[in-house]
């Protein structure tokens, strides 16, 4: 049997209860948010195409946690979902896309030119995470990520290599 990937994720309601969500999950990329005061989790049949239903933790408090983010652009998650089991897939969440990370796809390089210099005007000759620049900001890391490659492409951002992957510094700035 030939699996199709979906790349888009639709949430189709909210529950209080995981057992409420089966019943409301139809098609691949289908999700159902649990919430009991705070959001617990994302319920998602699996984007592809599987058949498997995936619970994703957004509650720290119940160990390692997704954060999810929520604006006009629609629904994204961080960092990426891996599954290590099953159809083994790996993809990002962003704007209420699936990004499949086994391939490279265009528009995952687009990029908003008031939040690149938005990025840009945050940045310092120290090394910072994507991750902590977009807190900083009140962005969606994935956002923050594309905005710094971009900078890093122009020449004037400089990410780290190795241990240091994912960090980014502002060139041409010298420190007293």
């Amino acid at each position: 049997m030939t699996r199709r990937r979906v790349f888009r994720i639709s949430i189709v309601g909210e529950v209080s209860h995981r057992h409420e969500v089966e019943a409301m999950l139809s098609a691949p990329g289908s999700a159902v948010l649990v919430r009991r005061g705070v959001l617990r989790a994302l319920v998602m049949k699996c984007p592809d195409s599987c058949g498997d239903t995936l619970t994703i933790n957004l509650d720290r408090r119940g160990g390692p946690a997704w954060r999810m983010y929520r604006n006009r652009q629609g629904v994204s998650l961080f960092p990426s979902v891996w599954r290590d089991s099953g159809c083994r897939s790996h993809f990002i969440i962003w704007r209420s896309q699936l990004f499949w990370c086994d391939y490279d796809d265009p528009e995952l390089d687009e990029c908003d030119a008031h939040l690149e210099q938005r990025v840009f005007d945050a940045l310092c000759p120290s090394p910072i995470h994507y991750a902590e620049l977009a807190d900083n900001l009140g962005e969606t890391p994935w956002s923050v990520l594309v905005a710094c490659r971009h900078l890093v492409r122009k020449g004037k951002v400089e990410e780290g290599a190795a241990k240091q992957n994912g960090m980014f510094r502002r060139l041409g700035i010298h420190t007293p």
